[in-house]
C-alpha cells in the first residue's frame, strides 16, 4: 500500500516542479549565451535574464519547502486527511509516503539547481571550438582530472560516502522535525500557525543544545571537505608539483560523522515516533 501512497504522491506533485525545472535550465541556458557571445549583450535583457534565474532559484526553494509543509497539513491535517485517514494504511506509512516524497523533491530541486549551474558554464564558457581544435589537450585534462578523483576516492571514498549519508540524515531529521512540529500546532487549532512555529524553533535550539554536547561534532559541515593541511577534523590534501599528488584522511573527521550520523538516527526516531503517535492518539479533523 505504501507503493499506491508513494504513486499518488509524485503524481500529485510532478506538475508543481516540472515547470519550474525546465525555466531554470532554460534561463540558464539563455543567461550563459550571454556571456558566450557578448554581441548579444545588451544591459536589459542581460539584468532581466539575471533577475529571472535567481527569481528562479529563490522560487524552486520557497516551493519545495511550502510543500513540503502543505502536502503533510492540508492532506493529513485538514480536509483530505477524512479521506486519506479512512484509507486501509497504518500512521507511520501516510508519515513515510509524505517523507519520501518531500525527501526526493528536495534532492531533484538540488539538484536541478546545481545542473543549471552547470548548463551555464557549458554555455557560457565552454569553448566548443577550441577542444575540437586541442582534443588531445582536452584529453589530457579531463585524464589528470579523472586521476586526482581517483585518488581522492580511493583513499577517502569511505568516507566521502559516510558524509553524504549523514548529510541525507540530516535532511531527513529536519523533515520529522518540521511534522513534529505540525502536530503540535494541531493540537491548538486556533493558533496552529503560531504554535507549529514555536514549536519547530523550540525543537531546533533544543536539538542543536544536545548536539553540542556530543563530542567531535563542532564545526562538522561540508567546509571541512575542502583541501587543507593544517586542520585535523576533515580531509588532508596535499597537491605537489608534476604527478605527485597526496591525500589523507584522519580518524577524527570519521570518528565526528559517525557519532552525527547516530545522533541523527536517534533524533529521526525520536520524531517519527512523536508524529506517528500524535497522529493515532491526538488527531482531531473536526
Amino acid at each position: 500500500m505504501l507503493s499506491k501512497l508513494l504513486k499518488y504522491e509524485f503524481k500529485a506533485t510532478c506538475r508543481i516542479y516540472g515547470g519550474l525545472y525546465l525555466a531554470i535550465l532554460a534561463a540558464a541556458a539563455l543567461l550563459g549565451a550571454f556571456f558566450r557571445f557578448p554581441a548579444l549583450i545588451s544591459d536589459f535583457p542581460f539584468a532581466v535574464v539575471t533577475i529571472v534565474y535567481l527569481m528562479l532559484c529563490v522560487a524552486i526553494a520557497v516551493i519545495t519547502a511550502l510543500t513540503i509543509i502543505q502536502r503533510f497539513t492540508r492532506n493529513l491535517l485538514g480536509r483530505e486527511g477524512y479521506l486519506m485517514h479512512t484509507l486501509p494504511v497504518t500512521p507511520a506509512q501516510l508519515i513515510l509516503s509524505k517523507l519520501i516524497s518531500s525527501m526526493v523533491w528536495l534532492l531533484c530541486s538540488i539538484l536541478v539547481i546545481a545542473l543549471s549551474l552547470g548548463v551555464f558554464f557549458l554555455c557560457g564558457m565552454l569553448n566548443v571550438n577550441g577542444i575540437f581544435s586541442d582534443w588531445a589537450g582536452a584529453v589530457r585534462d579531463f585524464r589528470q582530472l579523472a586521476d586526482i578523483l581517483q585518488r581522492v576516492l580511493n583513499v577517502s571514498g569511505f568516507m566521502l560516502l559516510l558524509t553524504a549519508i549523514e548529510w541525507l540524515a540530516t535532511l531527513v531529521c529536519s523533515i520529522l522535525c518540521l511534522y513534529t512540529a505540525c502536530m503540535i500546532g494541531h493540537q491548538f487549532k486556533q493558533h496552529f500557525a503560531l504554535v507549529g512555529i514555536a514549536a519547530f524553533v523550540g525543537l531546533n535550539v533544543v536539538q542543536n543544545r544536545l548536539m553540542a554536547l556530543l563530542p567531535n561534532t563542532t564545526g562538522l559541515d561540508l567546509v571541512a571537505l575542502l583541501p587543507y593541511t593544517t586542520n585535523t577534523t576533515g580531509l588532508d590534501m596535499v597537491i605537489l608539483s608534476g604527478d605527485t599528488w597526496q591525500v589523507t584522511t584522519n580518524r577524527f573527521y570519521l570518528r565526528a560523522v559517525l557519532i552525527s550520523l547516530l545522533a541523527d538516527a536517534v533524533l529521526c526516531g525520536v520524531y517519527f515516533a512523536a508524529t506517528n503517535w500524535l497522529m493515532k492518539n491526538k488527531l482531531d479533523l473536526d
